[in-house]
């Protein structure tokens, strides 16, 4: 058995306007596939925003979740990072883990990072430490955690959403008898890996010398988000969603909550309309006012839902997302 001990998350209090940064971002007019108009129908109208590094937005949402577990950082045997944008570095060893590592003095824990996922690394880290816990004696406590902070200019993912910055934590551990974790389940597809990109600076051509840091700003093709995943996305969401309920032995009715990512309203309505899911079921409350927060929605919504009393002690809850990478992954919790 193996619950969640504590989970936590923090954000900035200083918000940008959603109409300010569609315009800053010069993001265009017009409807996709299934005559969604971003501008008209996204829902969202602020979001959080810092200057902050995001270790330190990170830093803060662990601090709280070590504080709710009644925990010291030296209890934790193992921190897995599970942010999936571009961090404090880029290079091909660093990751949050190890500050976070050092400022908790978890000194009896080693650290990681689980990043390829996109909003899916949620489930991806939560995997490898489950995986973790059950296969080595000595590890009886984990950390998981991410920062983000998306780049200035860069705030929006058309078409889909507007990002927040912000930072989650939680803390899992063997034999707890709270969020106990039944089932988690994972599809990928390899063909829509490059969806969404960061381009980065060796894919610069000679005529970009000038506007280098566009390179390291978030991309989409799309003419593979309208042909692959716009035609694909609930088919798999309902085929996961069969796969991990027949994981934890239970049926669709037994579910009491559904915790999602908060894209927009209509992904939201795309996403109860073709699962067949009641819109009171799926909690996705404050994305009016917050939009998205990458792969920390999962805990965030998670998080507001047991403070709004929409979770009780036994009620079953699934946590399901899509993320860049390109990925469907879902879990099962009883609370």
């Amino acid at each position: 058995m193996i619950g969640i001990e504590a989970e936590a998350y923090f954000l900035p209090e200083t918000k940008k306007s959603v109409h300010k940064i569609l315009e800053d971002e010069d993001v265009p007019f017009g409807t996709l596939a299934k005559n969604i108009d971003f501008r008209r129908d996204i829902g969202i109208e602020e979001v959080h925003v810092t200057e902050e590094l995001s270790s330190k937005l990170a830093l803060r949402a662990v601090q709280k979740a070590i504080s709710k577990a009644g925990i010291r950082g030296s209890e934790i045997d193992l921190i897995i990072d599970f942010t999936s944008i571009p961090q404090d570095y880029i290079g091909p060893t660093w990751s949050a883990a190890g500050f976070i590592q050092k400022e908790i003095n978890a000194n009896r824990a080693y650290c990681t990072a689980v990043t390829v996922g996109g909003c899916s690394s949620y489930h991806f880290a939560m995997e490898a430490a489950c995986a973790m816990i059950s296969a080595e004696d000595n590890i009886d406590r984990v950390l998981l955690f991410a920062g983000d902070r998306t780049p200035n200019l860069n705030k929006t993912y058309y078409p889909i959403t507007v990002s927040s910055d912000g930072g989650s934590a939680l803390i899992l551990r063997k034999k707890c008898e709270r969020g106990v974790i039944l089932a988690i389940d994972i599809i990928s597809v390899g063909r829509l890996h490059d969806v969404w990109y960061v381009p980065g600076l060796g894919n610069r051509q000679n005529d970009e010398q000038r506007n280098l840091e566009k390179l390291l700003h978030m991309h989409c093709d799309m003419k593979k988000f309208n042909d692959g995943v716009i035609l694909t996305n609930f088919t798999l969401f309902n085929r996961l969603i069969e796969r991990v309920l027949k994981k934890a032995g239970k049926q669709k009715q037994d579910i009491d909550m559904y915790i999602y990512p908060t894209f927009s309203t209509w992904d939201q309505n795309y996403f109860c309309k073709l699962t067949g899911i009641p819109r009171e079921k799926v909690y996705t409350q404050k994305l009016r006012e917050r939009g998205h927060v990458q792969e920390s929605d999962m805990v965030i919504n998670y998080v507001d839902a047991l403070d709004d009393g929409l979770i009780k002690k036994g009620n079953l809850v699934m946590v399901l997302t899509n993320g860049a990478g390109f990925a469907w992954t879902a879990s099962i919790i009883r609370h």
